[in-house]
């Protein structure tokens, strides 16, 4: 499977606290909004009981995140949190629930049912699979493969029509079609083929055309869905940390320089584009951490909101050590503050772990003078390690445990402060794998289902522990096991970890007599 940077690691732009909460669910609410043709009346959204969602939707803004996916409403938008009022003036009922969904093979699986005005259903099952990245799996009685980085068009038809839709698939197309499932068919109760069903994946949009004789053909029914992500047609470059660093070396380019050359190729988009889209995502981080120094974040539901207060001190020079490491720690506090309020962020690679590389680009470029440019190219070093992860693993706590979101952030991190150190490519490599290597087999286990406790901490020991990382590598330790081999050890060790321990709640410090005191003393846990 292809990915990119833009899509699946330097962000995408959402509202915290979690990309697999958060961001997903507005992501499939925003497919079933192209699913659904008719005006909607009302909407079930069922999550598994033995499942990650069900026990912290509540806490992290899912309910929020589906609702304005399936009215079109940005995340960026004021309107994001106005929602249910939204709903209710439009006369739309919304209904969460927890209960049994068969073959849940999934933490993150959620069924969709959308009844339109005049009674008709459109249902849906789908997946949160880590960092904001979806999977469509099931629309109505077919299964389809949607995970937004396309073009979608989906046609059900009669049987007596097959050479009519396979006429117009099979028109000159000059390499639009990106693939063309296999036919499904239904039978009826006398066994007779009943309908067909067709998917069809495109790299751009739909011909107007096709629309056209779709819509003259009796007994057929269409629907097109528009991407979310940044469409990738074009190819991957490397795919493991060794193609990349012999890439590098081979091109006489940095880690950073031959990220950005892979995102080109990929998106088919110019250097210029890259930089300028890459350098408005570093914005808004450098922003969060602005903004989470200067005043007491609200909004938080497990801890009172510190970063601003921990600034102060060290301005006034009260604190002990008073270092960089410090100072970066407390900037990544400053931006987790920010997304667990539900504020607009890059998630970076998850809305869990986006305190670690704003907070140390903010301290490259304040402290250690790094321009805006050079900036760019110690964000894509950092994006190119996340990229490794992503193709060998999974952004999921859910799935691996805390090492794949916080933990591999600290390792893009150590690699981007390695771009502005002048390190060499390897030295990038190996400063992210003994980063990653010290992180194996950390448990998720957030507090009352929040990205708070211990997450911002482990934020900022992380994005600290970077520049220590950079250090060690670059002044002549010599790492012993390959970024590669160090993901996949990380992948495995998270993926042995029991449920408890992946995003559950239900293991670590989120069941200690401490973690129920809060629970118990913030008793509005959800509903603020």
């Amino acid at each position: 499977m292809k990915r990119s940077i833009f899509n699946d690691i330097i962000g995408p732009l959402t509202r915290g606290p979690s990309s697999s909460h958060t961001t997903a669910s507005n992501f499939i609410g925003s497919v079933v909004r192209d699913l659904c043709n008719d005006k909607m009346k009302s909407i079930l959204i069922s999550f598994d009981e033995e499942g990650s969602y069900g026990k912290v939707y509540k806490y992290q803004n899912s309910e929020y995140a589906f609702l304005s996916g399936l009215l079109g409403i940005s995340m960026e938008s004021p309107d994001f949190f106005k929602t249910p009022e939204i709903y209710t003036e439009l006369g739309i009922s919304a209904t969460f629930q927890i209960t049994q969904l068969l073959n849940a093979d999934h933490p993150n699986v959620v069924e969709l049912s959308v009844t339109s005005i005049d009674g008709k259903k459109t249902n849906v099952r789908a997946k949160s699979t880590g960092g904001g990245t979806i999977s469509i799996e099931k629309f109505n009685a077919w299964d389809v493969s949607i995970d937004g980085q396309n073009y979608e068009l989906l046609i059900e038809f009669p049987s007596k029509l097959e050479p009519e839709i396979q006429s117009i698939l099979g028109r000159e197309h000059d390499g639009l079609i990106v693939k063309i499932f296999e036919t499904q068919k239904t039978s009826n109760q006398n066994g007779e083929i009943d309908a067909n069903f067709i998917q069809i994946k495109l790299n751009d949009e739909i011909p107007t055309s096709w629309i056209n004789i779709l819509e003259s053909l009796s007994g057929v029914s269409f629907w097109t869905i528009k991407p979310i992500f940044f469409v990738m047609k074009g190819d991957q470059l490397f795919q493991s940390a060794e193609e990349w660093l012999q890439y590098s070396t081979m091109n006489d380019l940095t880690l950073g320089e031959a990220a950005l050359e892979y995102e080109m190729a990929l998106l088919n988009l110019s250097k210029d584009e890259i930089m300028a889209e890459m350098e408005k995502r570093i914005n808004i981080m450098l922003q969060s951490v602005e903004f989470g120094q200067k005043e007491r974040v609200k909004g938080l539901k497990t801890i009172d909101s510190t970063a601003s207060q921990i600034s102060s001190a060290s301005d006034k020079n009260k604190l002990f050590s008073n270092s960089q490491n410090t100072l970066t720690a407390v900037r990544a506090i400053a931006s987790m503050e920010i997304a667990s309020s539900g504020g607009y962020i890059c998630a970076a690679p998850t809305g869990g772990s986006s305190g670690v590389i704003p907070a140390v680009l903010y301290t490259l470029h304040h402290e250690y003078q790094i321009d805006k440019k050079q900036l760019i190219y110690c964000a894509f070093a950092a994006a190119g390690i996340g990229l490794i992860h992503a193709i060998r693993s999974t952004f999921a706590a859910e799935v691996a445990g805390c090492q794949v979101e916080i933990g591999i952030a600290g390792a893009m991190a150590a690699a981007s402060v390695c771009e502005a150190a002048g390190g060499s490519p390897k030295n990038g490599i190996d400063a992210a794998a003994i980063s990653l290597q010290n992180t194996m087999g950390s448990a998720c286990d957030l507090v009352a289902g929040v990205c708070e406790i211990p997450c911002h901490t482990r934020n900022a020991i992380s994005a600290s522990n970077a520049f220590i990382c950079c250090d060690l590598i670059m002044g002549g330790f010599v790492n012993p096991i390959s970024l590669d081999d160090s993901i996949d050890a990380s992948d495995a060790s998270g993926k042995m970890l029991p449920p408890e321990l992946r995003c559950t709640s239900m293991g670590g410090v989120a069941v200690t007599p401490s973690a129920k005191k809060i629970i118990k003393d913030r008793g509005n846990l959800g509903d603020e």
